[in-house]
């Protein structure tokens, strides 16, 4: 290029620069220049593409979660129960309640623990856990006894001697 563009400068504001300095402020403004001088490209076909892409892109993941995600309906084919008559009817018989297991109880004194109890009533003082199971309360607080307090042992505690 032959001709030089008009450039005013950005620092002090001279108007109408040929060269690459102004002349007021001494400013370089050869990198202004060279940018001012790139040869202007047509941005107008890469805004059609990119709108292209996009409605491409839109169908894609429309058409793609209409046809993967569709649901199939199932009918299920359910046989017709066939109905016997029998001329007698069955017999009913009545359920007689089996008796709970009796549990024998332990009243809490003071400085007793799981530990002791079970070692005064059950084989081992390690079958404290067998106690823990027949009173849920005692969950998450095996370590706090309440004087006073009526522990239920279970039958499968093997008894050493006689309980209060």
């Amino acid at each position: 290029m032959n001709t030089k563009t008009k450039i005013d400068c950005p620092v002090c504001g001279y108007p109408g620069i040929e060269g690459n300095t102004c002349p007021n402020c001494d400013t370089d403004i050869s990198l202004i220049r060279s940018l001012e001088e790139l040869p202007q490209s047509p941005t107008s076909w890469r805004t059609g593409i990119a709108i292209l892409m996009l409605v491409i892109g839109i169908t894609i993941g429309t058409g793609g979660s209409f046809f993967a995600l569709q649901t199939v309906i199932y009918t299920a084919t359910v046989p017709k129960p066939k109905v016997y008559s029998d001329p007698t009817p069955p017999k009913i018989t009545p359920m007689v309640a089996k008796p709970a297991p009796l549990l024998a109880t332990y009243t809490v004194k003071s400085g007793d623990t799981l530990s002791s109890i079970a070692g005064k009533i059950c084989s081992k003082p390690t079958d404290w856990q067998l106690i823990v199971a027949a009173n849920p309360e005692l969950q998450k607080r095996e370590n706090q006894l309440d004087i006073d307090q009526v522990l239920k042992i279970p039958s499968s505690c093997h008894k050493k001697s006689s309980i209060n």
